[in-house]
């Protein structure tokens, strides 16, 4: 069982390396029963999407929980180091 589950990550993995759309170095890929869980951080909406279609394309996988935040999502608020002041 922990080859066939070995086998589906590195599978997802390889899916996730070949999509330049997706940082796939902030991404992290655990297989059980099938079932793929993505998560870690993206900076675009699309790129979450697209992880999970990739890991959702590959023979093998039964179901995909997406846990991928987007980097945005973190910080709704600018720090106050990051305010832009105008000085007339």
């Amino acid at each position: 069982m922990w080859m066939q589950r070995e086998d589906v990550r590195v599978r997802v993995l390889n899916a996730l390396y070949w999509d330049l759309a997706v940082p796939r170095h902030r991404l992290n890929v655990d297989v059980e029963n099938g079932w793929v869980t993505v998560s870690g951080m993206v900076d675009l909406p699309y790129q979450r999407t697209c992880a999970e279609s990739d890991a959702r394309s590959v023979p093998g996988v039964v179901g995909v929980t997406n846990l991928i935040r987007l980097a945005s999502a973190q910080r709704t608020k600018p720090q106050p180091e990051e305010r832009v002041q105008i000085h007339h």
